[in-house]
């Protein structure tokens, strides 16, 4: 019996891949089914971005206006584009394009978007399908139905495309850290979260000088429209880093959570810039010391641990926000507990799950226009 039992386990895995591939196609279409009903859906933040880009294409600094805008007291929730040009060079074919067409530039800018959506769900199943079949797909459902996508109806959101090369980033740094470096900067500058990761990333890097000439090389090419002139390069520096100096709390932060609901009024006493520098640092600190200290190595825990301290500390938590480690958390819980307690793998993608599914569900408006 157990002969038998041994030759029809040999005959199954010889369809293992093919399993595997057929499970991320149905992921891909069930994926495409939900996403396509709201192409016709835009955010707030899309009048940005149609300024952005008609200044871009007219010759006008886009960031000017980000800057005025960012100055105006009397309307603090209409701001100007401020992040890194990646994202507007990225959308401009799409929008001359409607402007000669009349196509809707909208859902083309879609199109970039559900590319580098799907493309993370590619890259969890190349790295996953060899964990075993419920891993991988627990993994696609996690990524593809995250709660954001789950519990909210919409697909106005552009964060897909930099978490793509974000996470590509992160797989091939230590295999080729040139290709990381320039990576990297691409995710940096489609939005500039991924700066939490900087840090680690290059403790990671082999060839750390490969990885900061290439982010570096990235860099300028991403900027040098906008270094004509100092006017121009200062108001690209005010419009992109700067100004979010200026920011208040905004959406629904942990900690605020926790001191509107539970009446615990020392997070609201804590400084803005306060909670803003432990959001940037914590998590780097405490990668530094298990780095050093317990010699944790593997790139993806270390990488997960800033996440964790921005969610944390962070004065300013958008619904998107949760998007963010979602591949990330995902290879790092792989790891953890690739041989011993398996199943605290799928112990905590369920806890993120229900956790961010009842944390969205009840949110309504961000602190800043309402809080009890």
């Amino acid at each position: 019996m157990n002969l038998k039992l041994f030759i029809l386990r040999e005959k199954l895995s010889q369809y293992q891949p093919i399993l595997n591939l057929f499970i991320l196609m149905v992921f891909i279409f069930l994926a495409l089914s939900k996403r396509v009903v709201y192409f016709q859906e835009v955010s707030k933040d899309v009048y940005a971005y149609d300024r952005a880009i008609g200044d871009l294409i007219s010759g006008v600094n886009p960031y000017k206006w980000t800057v005025e805008s960012f100055s105006n007291p009397n309307d603090p929730s209409n701001h100007g584009f401020a992040y890194f040009p990646g994202m507007l060079y990225l959308f401009t074919p799409g929008y001359i394009l409607h402007l000669q067409t009349g196509l809707d530039h909208y859902v083309l800018w879609k199109m970039p978007v559900l590319l580098a959506d799907i493309g993370v769900g590619i890259l969890l199943y190349i790295f996953l399908k060899k964990r075993g079949m419920l891993p991988l797909i627990l993994s696609l459902f996690i990524w593809f139905f995250n709660p954001y996508n789950f519990f909210r109806s919409g697909y106005s959101y552009t964060d897909p495309i930099t978490i793509f090369f974000m996470f590509l980033s992160i797989i091939l740094l230590q295999k080729d850290d040139v290709a990381s470096g320039a990576f990297y900067a691409l995710s940096v500058g489609m939005k500039t979260f991924p700066f939490i990761l900087f840090p680690v990333m290059l403790l990671c890097a082999k060839n750390k000088k490969g990885f900061l000439l290439a982010g570096m090389l990235v860099g300028l090419l991403l900027s040098l429209p906008f270094l004509k002139n100092l006017d121009d390069f200062m108001t690209y520096l005010n419009g992109t880093l700067l100004v979010h100096q200026t920011r208040f709390v905004q959406g629904r932060p942990f900690l605020y959570y926790i001191s509107y609901f539970y009446h615990v009024e020392f997070f609201r006493m804590v400084p803005f810039g306060i909670y803003t520098l432990l959001a940037s640092l914590s998590g780097t600190l405490i990668g530094f010391l298990l780095y050093y200290f317990r010699k944790l190595r593997d790139k993806y825990i270390l990488s997960l641990i800033p996440f964790l301290g921005f969610y944390l500390f962070t004065p300013v938590f958008n619904r998107t926000y949760f998007l963010w480690f979602i591949p990330i958390f995902l290879m790092a819980t792989s790891k953890m507990f690739e041989y011993k307690h398996r199943w605290l793998f799928y112990v905590s993608q369920i806890a993120f799950f229900i956790f961010a599914g009842w944390y969205l569900l009840q949110w309504h408006d961000g602190f800043h226009v309402w809080h009890p």
